[in-house]
């Protein structure tokens, strides 16, 4: 990082800074006082409303597999609750962790609608996303489960490497949903629904249901309905979770659980700038096929076992089943061509039909190492992926053009000509052994050691096409160890810092989905260093935390300049501050704050024989912020509002050309009829911002985001 770029970033934070010293010195001299509570969030209630939680004590997943807490963690971990999900009214699952500091959305349909940047980096191949601990190996960079929010109890975040957790492809973020579960001995009931604008409709019910004192079982549902802000842009969600929960004794349990999504989302790609200019009459234009579709279906099985074999040694064991399909059919780019006409092109159709069967399993050991306190994993991960990949690559998709007047255009319908087959099978095999320690050098000193060794085999059969391609075959293979090592000091019992580095390994292209051109290619590698702290403070009434990272990730893919050759070549850097701040002053009032300020930027990387060498990587922001603040004046009354801030991000790598930089306010009410049953009016982008832009899928073709929105909901539950 250049010496003016470091100064630039002292100027933005300065502020920040200051006001955390000031909260930091406030704490200290309350520090004795506050109690060091149980590893649970803490909820603030008026009259059953959340008004605010607090998470430092949580154990954290996506951070380890010790059952840390955020505290005891030397890494940047997150926790959305799903109270939080609910106060907000975050319906997707992308519109929930893009309020977590530092991560904004850059997706659109081309990824599966759930791409995020973090940490100066973009895409799915530097952040995992799992469910329930349960890694998904992706195809073609898309991501597509689970969209809805509703079925989930929390989402655990790791911010940096995080490979020693869940293996290759986690240098920037790890973002694990955690969907509810059955729980023996409760009896419980949740259903709300909801209407708004653009024809939105939401139905969700949910419950757990003790069947004696061994068994019990849960089941939630919800289904939502959206006509669309653009034209043909209809929005049909269903989704299911059940789990069936055995615990024949204290010390073991097994607990079967099934997950089911369809999704039929908008098939929106976007809307073309004319005349080089955006322009508000085309907003509401959608210049897909009339008959175009988007289809997500997803089922996932999972068996979790957990075996309390002694006072000291826990064995825990997931296995689970995958099957996702997933089908595009749609003209996917609009070109300017002047005189008011558009050129529609691009009629792809794909198709993926894949499979995955895992399973993991580890020993938990707490005890003492010598005369020290210690905790310590070990384990072994093993997983099976097929996937048939049909397009119509071959049969003229590509071939497809229609120029039409930019408004007023008849509608297009997909030419039968252009059918989809089968045009690639592939076979991945992967394995995997992890290890996690803790170990209490005094008592307030921790050392934290993880270490993860990953390996990867890959079989692709291409085909026959029409265009007289031969059948072919290849294969590849990689494998990578990646770890981390931390420390962890404790100020206080609620006051903590940290020091730790870690290495991590991302693949070039989305591992099951290689083709022959990056076959040979090894594994991109980072490393990453990283200081922070956490504190609560006034007594548990606020806490705070404060990260700085820097990473580094060398091997990338480029073009070698002066050739039509590309090679590993490139390398890119990111280093930044990280802060959250949430606070609850008084029972009436929650206060939730972070922000993110990043400098990314190629250290070596080409565009042809042009040095992109500083430039900063497409579609990272420089500065992100949210604010989210409850307050209930009376006793039945909640006002909450939010404001999210994305700065300006490149659209290329090139660094010509920007999308605009967005503020968006939502704001909610709510009324407790009676102790079970709540009405809420909810606005979503109250000031309607123009420059809500998600994305670019193509040059000049921008992926707005909805525009003001209005909402009336009622919740029922005991």
């Amino acid at each position: 990082m250049s010496t003016i770029t470091l100064q630039v970033l002292h100027i933005r934070l300065k502020p920040l800074i200051l006001a955390l010293a000031f909260i930091d010195t406030t704490a200290a001299i309350a520090a004795d006082n506050s109690p060091n509570t149980s590893s649970n969030v803490e909820e603030i209630v008026v009259v059953g409303q959340s008004m605010g939680s607090l998470r430092l004590n949580a154990a954290n997943g996506a951070g380890s597999r010790l059952g840390l807490s955020a505290l005891n963690t030397p890494a940047s971990v997150d926790l959305v609750t799903r109270t939080e999900i609910l106060t907000k009214g975050d319906y997707n699952s992308i519109d929930s962790i893009t309020r977590t500091a530092g991560i904004s959305t850059t997706s659109n349909n081309g990824n599966g609608g759930m791409e995020v940047s973090s940490r100066g980096f973009t895409g799915h191949n530097t952040t995992i996303n799992t469910y329930d601990g349960v890694r998904l190996y992706i195809v073609a960079g898309t991501v597509t489960f689970p969209a809805d929010s509703w079925t989930l109890d929390r989402i655990e975040v790791l911010r940096g490497a995080g490979s020693v957790i869940n293996g290759m492809g986690a240098l920037a973020t790890t973002i694990n949903y955690v969907p509810r579960k059955a729980v023996i001995g409760a009896k419980s009931f949740d259903a709300m629904a909801a209407v708004g604008s653009f024809g939105m409709s939401r139905i969700a019910t949910g419950g757990n249901v003790a069947i004696n004192d061994q068994l019990a079982g849960r089941l939630d549902v919800a289904v939502t309905d959206k006509d669309g802000y653009v034209d043909n842009g209809d929005d049909r969600r269903k989704v299911a979770a059940a789990s069936l929960l055995w615990q024949p004794t204290n010390d073991f349990s097994m607990r079967f659980s099934v997950d089911f999504a369809n999704l039929d989302p908008s098939t929106y790609f976007g809307t073309p700038h004319i005349n080089g200019q955006t322009n508000d009459s085309l907003r509401q234009q959608n210049y897909n096929f009339a008959d175009a579709t988007i289809h997500y279906k997803d089922l996932w099985s999972r068996v979790h076992t957990e075996w309390r074999i002694s006072d000291n040694v826990t064995f825990r064991n997931d296995t689970f089943a995958i099957k996702d399909r997933r089908e595009w059919q749609n003209l996917e780019e609009y070109y300017d061509a002047g005189r008011g006409k558009l050129d529609r092109m691009s009629y792809l159709g794909i198709v993926h039909d894949q499979k995955q069967v895992g399973s993991r399993g580890d020993f938990l050991i707490t005890g003492n190492l010598g005369d020290l306190d210690n905790r310590f994993t070990i384990g072994a991960e093993i997983n099976e992926a097929e996937l048939d990949y049909f397009n119509n690559f071959n049969t003229g998709g590509f071939d497809v053009l229609q120029t039409t007047p930019v408004f007023g255009a008849p509608p297009l319908y997909r030419p039968a000509s252009a059918f989809t087959q089968l045009d690639y099978s592939t076979e991945a095999s992967q394995y995997g052994f992890f290890f996690d320690d803790m170990l209490r050098l005094n008592d307030q000193l921790s050392l934290v050691l993880g270490g993860r060794y990953d390996a990867f085999d890959f079989d692709r059969v291409n085909h026959p096409q029409i265009t007289g391609r031969r059948g072919a075959q290849f294969d590849a293979a990689f494998d990578k160890f990646t770890w981390r090592a931390g420390l962890v000091y404790e100020v206080s019992d609620n006051f903590s810092v940290y020091a730790q580095t870690s290495t991590a390994a991302d693949p070039v292209t989305s591992p099951i989905s290689i083709n022959l051109a990056n076959a040979d290619y090894k594994l991109s590698e980072g490393r990453q260093y990283e200081v922070g702290m956490k504190q609560q403070f006034m007594n548990g009434k606020g806490e705070y935390t404060l990260a700085y990272f820097d990473i580094k990730k060398e091997n990338m893919v480029t073009r070698v300049p002066g050739t039509t050759i590309n090679a590993q070549i490139g390398q890119q850097s990111s280093d930044g501050i990280e802060a959250t701040f949430r606070f609850n002053p008084l029972e009436q009032l929650s206060i939730d704050f972070n922000a993110a300020f990043i400098n990314s930027e190629y250290d070596k990387y080409y565009a042809g024989a042009v040095s992109l060498a500083g430039n900063t990587p497409a579609a990272v922001p420089e500065t992100t912020a949210n604010l989210w603040v409850n307050y209930a004046p009376i006793r039945k009354l909640q006002m909450g509002a939010g404001v999210r801030f994305v700065d300006d991000r490149y659209t290329s790598d090139t660094n010509t050309a920007t999308l605009p930089a967005y503020t968006v306010l939502d704001a909610s009410l709510s009324w407790l009829l009676d102790d079970t049953t709540t009405v809420t009016m909810r606005a979503r982008n109250l000031t309607d911002e123009q420059d809500y832009v998600q994305s670019e899928y193509v040059t000049d073709q921008w992926v707005y985001a909805e525009p003001r929105a209005f909402e009336m909901s009622v919740r029922y539950s005991f």
